[in-house]
C-alpha cells in the first residue's frame, strides 16, 4: 500500500539527479507556487516539500483532491482508505466565496448545520445525523488536528476534510457521525502575495490579503490577514470582524521542520442577529385541534429582515490559536511529531430577546435581559510516530501516538428576574412586553442595568484531563490489492464541575474506554475497490445530570458504533472519482436536554440520559473532468436518523393512560410522546448538491469562466418533537461569472458570486437565520 507517493516520486527524481551529477535540497520547493503539478518536470517535483503528517495538496487536480491526513493522521490517497471521507481542495473553496464552514462542509453528503448562534459559534454541523458537539464547551471542530475553534472565518484555511462515521480511534472524543478538520495555509519557500478586495449586497466588503516566502534559505514565513463588514439587511444588526495569521517554517535540514502557527479571530456584533419568535409545544399531555403543537413554528407575520434584538445588546467573540510541531525523519522507514496546540475562545453577550410567547396563538412576546460568557480554554501535547516497511510478501503502515489534553469551560449568566407574581409566564418579562402585530411596542431602547441581573443556575466551570494512547496498522497483501486496518485507542478522562452559586466543587466524574476500528479495502480492479469498516465512538459523560425530580447525577459516557460499506471508483485515468457508502450508526446513552422556565423567569435545563439514536442510509459523492476545461462536483444523501428510544421505557410508558397519572407521570408521558422514534435535530432524509466550472478556451474569450450549482434540502426537521408542517424543502441557487489574466509577474482576476438566486427563506438552524439573495464582486491580484 502506497501511503506516501510523494516519497516515491521523489526518490526517483533525485536518482536521475545524481546521475547526472546534479543535487537539489530535499526539502526545497517548486520554482512556480502557482504552477500544476501536471506540469512539473521531475526537477521541479524534487521541490515539492512533502511530510507524511503533511498532506500532498499538490496532487490536487482542480476539485478533485488525491490524497487526504484527517482520515489516518498522515498523508494517504483517498482510494485507499476503507470509508468515506470528502475532501474540499484550494480550488473548490476560492470558487465558494464561504463565509463559515457550513458553506464547505454542506456540499459532503449527509452534512448539516446545528450552530445554536445564542451560545455555540457557527462551527458545530451535523454528520450523518449526530450533533458533531452534543454537551456545552465540546469539540465542535478540528484545527489541523487538533482541537479547533467555534468561531472562525476562512481567511486562514486551505483545505476542509470531513471524516465519515465513529473515528474516535483517531480523534478521541468525538460524536458517531463524522468530524470535520481545517488545515490552515503553510509558509512556501518562494516569495507569493495575493490580495482580494470584495464588495457586495446590502453595503458588506471585505479585504484580504495572503504574503508567504522565504526569510533565509531554511526559515519561511507567512502571513494571511483580512477585515470583513457583514451586509446590513436585518434590522438592527451589525458585525465586524478581523482575523491576523501569521505563521512560520523553519527547516534547517532534510530531516527536521519545525513550524509555529497562530490565528487571532475577533468578530463584533452590536447587535447580533437571532432567530424569530417561535411557538411551543403544546400546553397539554397531547396536542388537539385548540392546542396544537407548534415547537419549531416561528410567529407569522414578520418580515425576513426582521432581528428581535434591541439596540444595546452585543456580542464579542474572540480567538486565540497557537499551535507548533517539530517533525523528525528519524531513518528511511520512520517520521516522527511532537505538537502543542492551545486554543482560547470566548464569547461576551449581552441580549435581550425572546422570552416566549404567552401560549400557542397569541402575539404578544415577553422580553428578556440576560449576561452570558462562555470561556473556552484548550491545551493540548501530542506525539506521533509513522512507520513504513516493504517485504516480499506484504506492505505494513504502522501509526502509534499519545494525547494529553486540559480543557477548562466557563460559563458565566445572569439575568432579570420575573415578576415574582406570575411567576414562569412569559408576560411575566422583566421589560415591557411586545406586540408582535404592532410595531409601536418594539421598544429596542428598554434595558436594565448589569446589577438587576441575578446569578444563573448555569454559571459554573468544567475542568476536564485526557489522556489517551493509540496504535494502529495497515497490511497491504497480493500487491496491496488487499489492504486489512485495525486500530485502537485506550482514552480515560476526569472532569470536575465547580458551581459557582454555591462554591461547591462536585466529586470528579472519571471514564475510560477502548475504541477500536476495522477495515477492510479490496480493488477489484485498479480503478474500482470494494470496501468495508467497522468503528466506535465515545464521548465521556463529563457533566451532572439535573433530573427532571430535582436530583442530580453524573452523566454515563455516550457511545456509538458504525459500519460502512462501499465502493470506491478512480476511472477514466483520475477524470471521475467517487465513494458510494452504505452505512448504519447507533448511539447510545444520550443525554436529552429539557428547557423549563422556573418561577423566576430563569430558563433551567433538565436532562434526561438513556435510550438509541439510530441513523442508516446512502451517501455518493463523485468528482469528474468532463473535459480539460470543465469539471463537476456532486453529492447525494438519503438518510434515516431517528431517537429510536427516548426514556430507555418507551412502550412501557406509552402504553399508559396518561389520564390515570399523577402530574409527575403526565410530565414524562408527554416528553417520551414528544420524542420517541422522533428524527433527529436539523436532520434531512434527502440532500443534493451539485457545483460545475467551465473555463474558456476559445480564442477572444480565453480567461473567460462560469459556475454554478444547487444545495437541496428536502423535508428537513427543525426540532425533534417538531410536527411535520414545520419541516422544510427548499433548494438554493448558486452562480458565479469571472475573468482571469496576466500582466507581467501579476496574475489578476475579477470575480462576481450570486448566492441564494432565488431568494429561499429558510432555516440553515434551529436558531440561526438564512442570507438573502445576495452577489459579491471580488477582485483579486497575485504577485
Amino acid at each position: 500500500m502506497t501511503f506516501l507517493p510523494a516519497f516515491e516520486i521523489r526518490t526517483l527524481a533525485l536518482a536521475v539527479m545524481a546521475l547526472a551529477g546534479g543535487f537539489l535540497p530535499l526539502f526545497s520547493m517548486a520554482s512556480d507556487p502557482r504552477k500544476d503539478v501536471a506540469d512539473m518536470d521531475l526537477v521541479e517535483l524534487t521541490n515539492v516539500r512533502v511530510s507524511p503528517f503533511e498532506v500532498s495538496a499538490y496532487l490536487d487536480s482542480g476539485y478533485r483532491a488525491s490524497n487526504s491526513v484527517s482520515g489516518s493522521r498522515f498523508d494517504t490517497p483517498i482510494r485507499e482508505l476503507p470509508f468515506a471521507i470528502q475532501a474540499f481542495t484550494k480550488s473548490f473553496i476560492k470558487d465558494q466565496k464561504p463565509r463559515d464552514i457550513f458553506d464547505i462542509a454542506r456540499y459532503s453528503p449527509g452534512v448539516t448545520y446545528r450552530s445554536n448562534d445564542f451560545n455555540e459559534g457557527n462551527a458545530n454541523l451535523a454528520i450523518r445525523g449526530f450533533a458533531v458537539s452534543a454537551t456545552p464547551g465540546n469539540v465542535q471542530i478540528l484545527r489541523d488536528g487538533f482541537h479547533g475553534p467555534s468561531v472562525f472565518d476562512f481567511t486562514n484555511i486551505s483545505r476542509v476534510e470531513v471524516v465519515k462515521g465513529p473515528a474516535s480511534f483517531l480523534y478521541g472524543q468525538v460524536a458517531p457521525g463524522g468530524i470535520v478538520n481545517i488545515i490552515t495555509k503553510s509558509p512556501q519557500a518562494r516569495f507569493a502575495a495575493t490580495a482580494d478586495v470584495a464588495l457586495g449586497s446590502y453595503g458588506q466588503h471585505r479585504f484580504e490579503t495572503d504574503i508567504t516566502g522565504p526569510a533565509s534559505p531554511t526559515l519561511f514565513y507567512r502571513l494571511a490577514a483580512s477585515y470583513d463588514l457583514d451586509m446590513h439587511y436585518w434590522e438592527p444588526y451589525d458585525a465586524h470582524s478581523s482575523n491576523l495569521s501569521p505563521s512560520l517554517l523553519w527547516q534547517p535540514n532534510d530531516r527536521i521542520s519545525v513550524s509555529l502557527k497562530y490565528e487571532n479571530f475577533r468578530k463584533s456584533e452590536t447587535p447580533q442577529l437571532m432567530q424569530k419568535p417561535g411557538y411551543d409545544a403544546q400546553a397539554g399531555v397531547v396536542p388537539t385541534a385548540s392546542a396544537p403543537n407548534l415547537s419549531g413554528i416561528d410567529v407569522p407575520g414578520l418580515p425576513d429582515n426582521w432581528n428581535s434584538m434591541a439596540y444595546a445588546d452585543f456580542r464579542q467573540s474572540n480567538t486565540d490559536n497557537l499551535s507548533a510541531w517539530l517533525d523528525v525523519k528519524a531513518n528511511e522507514q520512520w517520521n516522527l511529531r511532537a505538537g502543542y496546540a492551545h486554543l482560547k475562545y470566548q464569547v461576551d453577550a449581552l441580549f435581550s430577546g425572546n422570552l416566549g410567547m404567552a401560549n400557542n396563538t397569541t402575539l404578544l412576546q415577553g422580553r428578556r435581559v440576560r449576561y452570558q460568557v462562555y470561556d473556552n480554554r484548550d491545551n493540548t501535547l501530542e506525539a506521533q510516530a509513522v512507520g513504513k516497511y516493504n517485504f516480499s510478501w506484504a506492505s505494513l503502515r504502522l501509526l502509534f501516538g499519545g494525547q494529553y489534553i486540559e480543557r477548562r469551560f466557563d460559563n458565566r449568566a445572569g439575568q432579570a428576574p420575573n415578576d415574582p407574581v406570575l411567576g414562569n409566564n412569559p408576560t411575566a418579562s422583566p421589560l415591557p412586553l411586545w406586540d408582535l402585530s404592532n410595531s409601536s411596542t418594539w421598544n429596542r431602547f428598554a434595558t436594565l442595568p448589569l446589577s438587576a441581573l441575578t446569578e444563573n443556575p448555569t454559571d459554573q466551570t468544567t475542568d476536564y484531563v485526557d489522556k489517551s494512547v493509540y496504535g494502529g496498522s495497515t497490511f497491504g497483501f497480493l500487491d496491496d490489492r488487499l489492504l486489512l486496518l485495525a486500530g485502537w485507542r485506550k482514552t480515560s478522562t476526569q472532569s470536575q464541575l465547580t458551581n459557582h452559586l454555591t462554591g461547591q466543587s462536585q466529586a470528579p466524574i472519571s471514564a475510560s474506554a477502548i475504541t477500536p476500528q476495522y477495515g477492510l479495502l479490496y480493488k477489484l480492479t485498479p480503478a474500482l475497490s470494494l470496501f468495508g469498516t467497522y468503528a466506535e465512538s465515545f464521548v465521556p459523560g463529563t457533566q451532572l445530570l439535573n433530573n427532571p425530580d430535582g436530583t442530580t447525577q453524573p452523566a454515563m459516557p455516550t457511545r456509538g458504533d458504525g459500519y460502512d460499506i462501499g465502493l470506491k471508483a478512480d476511472l477514466f485515468g483520475g477524470r471521475v472519482s467517487g465513494t458510494l457508502t452504505l452505512f448504519d450508526i447507533r448511539n447510545q446513552n444520550i443525554v436529552n436536554d429539557l428547557a423549563v422556565t422556573d418561577s423566576s423567569g430563569t430558563v433551567k435545563i433538565y436532562n434526561v440520559q438513556s435510550g438509541e439514536q439510530r441513523s442508516r442510509g446512502v451517501e455518493l459523492d463523485a468528482t469528474a473532468t468532463l473535459t480539460s476545461n470543465w469539471q463537476l462536483y456532486v453529492s447525494y444523501s438519503l438518510m434515516n436518523a431517528r431517537i429510536t428510544e427516548f426514556s430507555g421505557n418507551d412502550a412501557a410508558i406509552l402504553a399508559q393512560d396518561p389520564a390515570l397519572l399523577d402530574a409527575a407521570g403526565q410530565a414524562n408521558y408527554k416528553n417520551v410522546l414528544r420524542f420517541h422514534n422522533a428524527p433527529l435535530q436539523m436532520s434531512a432524509p434527502r440532500l443534493i448538491n451539485l457545483w460545475t466550472r467551465y473555463n474558456f478556451t476559445q480564442d477572444g474569450l480565453r480567461g473567460l469562466y462560469i459556475g454554478g450549482g444547487i444545495n437541496h434540502v428536502s423535508n428537513q426537521t427543525i426540532l425533534p418533537d417538531g410536527p411535520e408542517s414545520a419541516r422544510q424543502t427548499y433548494t438554493l441557487v448558486n452562480a458565479m461569472v469571472g475573468y482571469a489574466w496576466t500582466r507581467g509577474d501579476r496574475h489578476m482576476t475579477v470575480a462576481l458570486n450570486g448566492k441564494n438566486l432565488t431568494n429561499q427563506s429558510y432555516r440553515p438552524s434551529q436558531s440561526t437565520r438564512s442570507r438573502p439573495r445576495e452577489f459579491l464582486l471580488t477582485f483579486t491580484a497575485s504577485f
